[in-house]
Order: C-alpha cells, then structure tokens, then sequence
C-alpha cells in the first residue's frame, strides 16, 4: 500500500478545475475558531472556505485543524494570509490548504512574489517538505505531491490606491488564478472609511474591474453581503463569490431578533404555585 495525493483529495481538483475553466463558484469567509461553520459550509454546499488569518487567529496547530474540518466535509480551503511573506504562505500549504489569498498587492512584482512563494520550482520557491500534513507526514510520493501541487491557488486582493494604475499588471500575472477587490480596506484608502456606495469607492472599484477582466488567467473575485449583490456582481463576470459568514449571521439574528421582539408581546403573567408544586420546582 502506498500513500499518493496531496491532503485532502479530489475536492482540490474540482476547485482548481472549475475556477481555471471559467466556472463559477461561490464561498465563504470565516474567522477561526469555528470548526463546526467550516464543516457545515461544506455540508450545506459551498463550493469552498476562506479561512482569514489576517483578521482572525492564525495559529498552526488551529489552522490544521480548521482544514481537516474541511476535509471532513468535503470541501477546499484558501487561506488568507497576513501578509505577502513565503514564510506564511508555506505555512497555510503545509498545512493542506488548496491555496492562499494574499492581502495588500499593489504592483506586479509583489503579485510574482506570492505566485512564487505558493509554487515548487521550476515556477517558484516553495520549501518542500513531505514531513507536513500537505505531504501526508510523509506517506505523499514525492512526485505525486509535486504534481498535484500544480494545483495551488493564488489570489491577490487589491486594496489600496496605489495598487489601481497597476491592476492590469497584477492580472496578468502568470499563475495568478484571481484578483480580489477588497472594498473595505479600499474605502480607507480612497479617504470614505466605511463608505462602499460613495462614488469615489465605487469608482475605484470599477476601474479594478474593467483593468483586472482583461487578464487571460486571472478571475475576479469578490465579497458581497446579500444574494442581491452577488446576482449583481455574477453579471459582471466574477468567477469567485464570497460571502462573510459574520455579516450573513449578524443579518441573520438581527431579522429574528427584531421580528421576536415585535410579535412576542409582554411576557405571561407567572401563575403562582402552590407550596408543594412551589418545593417541586425548587
């Protein structure tokens, strides 16, 4: 018997596979610790989890376990890195992740620099190692897991303004499999903190688009807070719809929160009980 793939199986190709022949495919964003969310994702159908270590825990042992909830599912892992450094991006690899989102790329070359840090040569400068969990601890075959690597997602999310004259740079990146527009982090950045309808974001954001839908490799990727606008974003040509698992439960409990209050009305009046039903309910 010996061991063959990289973890966690046939899921990563239909990922890889789907996302580079166009289709679309639709996720979701969480903050770790939630195992359960990430298992539930893939049972309810998500075609992948975005694990987001910039903004949540990122710790090693945590993050393996968050991905072999993953697995367990039936469902791929991205990773949101904190920061373009090999070192992070190995690390969410090694631990059986399909690939990385890499935040705060503003140029080409730092764009080149994540596709290289993702990639074993001859397309990159990935630290191997078969000891890791990507690597079955040591039961992978060396050329098996080499190959299948071949599959690693990249995605670089677009930010910043200084990032906006270089778009169509960044896209055509090779190995670059999507662009993210991140509209938060951009409305800080444009000087509308928060504000993602004012015209100077949502003019931003649409020079991203136009510049990043020219690339032959790269998709675009998004994150929306409703169905309405991923049916908006779909019919602009975005591959990759995200969802954030923290505004869909917010939304969510706020609805029922709200409807309860309203229609629940005063609380019953408390029947009093006598003194031995009282001593029963002590």
């Amino acid at each position: 018997m010996t061991g063959s793939g990289i973890l966690p199986g046939p899921h990563l190709d239909r990922l890889a596979a789907r996302l580079r022949s166009g289709a679309a495919v639709t996720g979701v964003v969480l903050k770790m610790p939630g195992a359960a969310l990430v298992e539930l994702a893939g049972h309810v159908g998500f075609d992948l989890v975005v694990l987001d270590t910039e903004h949540g825990p990122a710790g090693g042992e945590l993050l393996e376990n968050h991905v072999r909830a993953a697995d367990s599912a039936g469902v791929p892992v991205v990773v949101r890195v904190s920061s373009n450094r090999p070192e992070q991006i190995l690390h969410a690899l090694d631990a059986g992740a399909a690939g990385v989102i890499v935040p705060h790329v503003d140029t080409a070359d730092q764009a080149a620099a994540a596709v290289r840090a993702a990639h074993y040569p001859p397309h990159g400068s990935r630290g191997f190692a078969l000891s890791t969990r990507a690597g079955r601890h040591g039961a992978a075959r060396t050329d098996r897991h080499i190959r299948d690597a071949e599959r690693t997602l990249v995605i670089a999310q677009i930010e910043d303004v200084a990032a906006i004259p270089h778009v169509a740079e960044i896209a055509a990146t090779p190995r670059l499999d999507a662009v993210w527009v991140g509209p938060g982090d951009l409305s800080l950045s444009v000087g509308r903190p928060g504000d993602l309808d004012h015209p100077d974001v949502t003019a931003a954001i649409d020079r991203i688009v136009t510049d990043a839908q020219g690339a032959r490799n790269a998709k675009l990727c998004v994150i929306v807070r409703d169905e309405r606008e991923a049916r908006s974003w779909r019919s602009r040509g975005a591959a990759i719809v995200l969802y954030n698992a923290i505004d869909v439960i917010r939304t969510s409990l706020t609805s029922l929160a709200s409807g309860t209050d309203a229609e629940a009305g005063p609380p019953p009046a408390r029947r009093p009980l006598d003194k031995t039903r009282e001593q029963e309910h002590r």
